[in-house]
């Protein structure tokens, strides 16, 4: 088994050799990306760097860190709470412990929520969005849409912390208010928080509890909070249905991401609450039905 030692073995060329071999036992897919990933995040450097400069030799200290953290990816931890960053909709995010990870499927909601408001919502527009997590769907609405104000909730302290630090690394502090809470009972703490919305967007967790034990190893790293939907699964999007009617416009939408079992079920929780009209559904980049867009009914 490879090892490495003080010395000659410190060298760049040496060490990614190591952590190939580390991550491939561990049964890491893309090995070689993610030892690339997390050696060039660790020197900041892109990764050509790391094979035009294959002879240097790596700090100790250096060493050390890049080790503990192929170990802890070969345990699990994902590879976004390492490099403490992940991109989305094309902006770099922050992420930590404490704060679920972002998932490219999610961009597919952004793209069809900016299409809505450029088309069909009178400016200015303003948004709830429940669940917010990291603040990645805030973040990316609020950098394209110019004439938007966003209340972003969530009942975690931890992740409100993360999810301003990444309004503020893309300057959008101003333009978007956080609030702590568990869903519509955040905005108690906001001064304007009875004026209602013309869109409420919510990606709650959405996994049934009995399921949590089956998840893959790394998923079993997010907190628990941000995956456990309850009993069914569908706890989060039954309270926000029953209790949406005071907080959004007439003719005012709601915009959901579930899991890809739940359309039935979603289908039901709106329909049986006589609030809205027919809901849109629509599938991510895999086609796998995973979004609804529902407008409320005048009245």
């Amino acid at each position: 088994m490879l090892d490495i030692k003080a010395g000659k073995d410190q060298d760049i060329r040496y060490v990614m050799k190591w952590a190939l071999n580390e991550l491939k036992q561990a049964e890491i897919v893309s090995a070689r990306k993610e030892a690339e990933i997390l050696l060039s995040n660790l020197l900041d450097c892109n990764f050509a760097e790391l094979y035009l400069r294959g002879d240097r030799m790596l700090e100790t200290k250096v060493l050390i860190r890049f080790k503990g953290l192929i170990r802890k990816r070969c345990q699990g931890a994902p590879l976004q709470y390492l490099t403490r960053e992940t991109c989305f909709y094309g902006l770099k995010l922050y992420v930590g412990k404490g704060v679920f990870i972002p998932r490219p499927e999610t961009e597919v909601l952004v793209e069809r929520i900016i299409e809505l408001v450029q088309e069909n919502i009178r400016k200015p527009v303003r948004i709830l969005e429940l669940c917010t997590g990291s603040g990645n769907i805030s973040v990316a609405l609020t950098k394209n849409l110019q004439y938007c104000k966003i209340i972003s909730s969530d009942i975690s302290p931890q992740a409100l912390v993360i999810a301003r630090q990444n309004a503020k690394m893309h300057g959008l502090q101003t333009r978007i208010e956080f609030a702590q809470g568990d869903l519509f009972s955040a905005l108690s703490e906001i001064k304007d928080g009875n004026d209602r919305f013309d869109i409420i967007i919510a990606n709650p967790p959405y996994i049934a509890r009995q399921e949590l034990k089956n998840l893959p190893q790394d998923v079993g790293h997010e907190p628990r909070n941000a995956l456990d939907g309850g009993e069914d699964g569908l706890m989060f999007y039954k309270k926000i249905i029953s209790g949406v009617k005071p907080y959004l416009k007439n003719s005012g939408y709601i915009a959901f991401e579930f899991g890809d079992t739940q359309r039935q079920s979603i289908e039901e929780i709106i329909c049986n609450s006589q609030l809205f009209e027919n809901p849109f559904f629509f599938s991510d980049l895999n086609g796998i039905v995973r979004f609804v867009i529902v407008r409320r009914s005048c009245g």
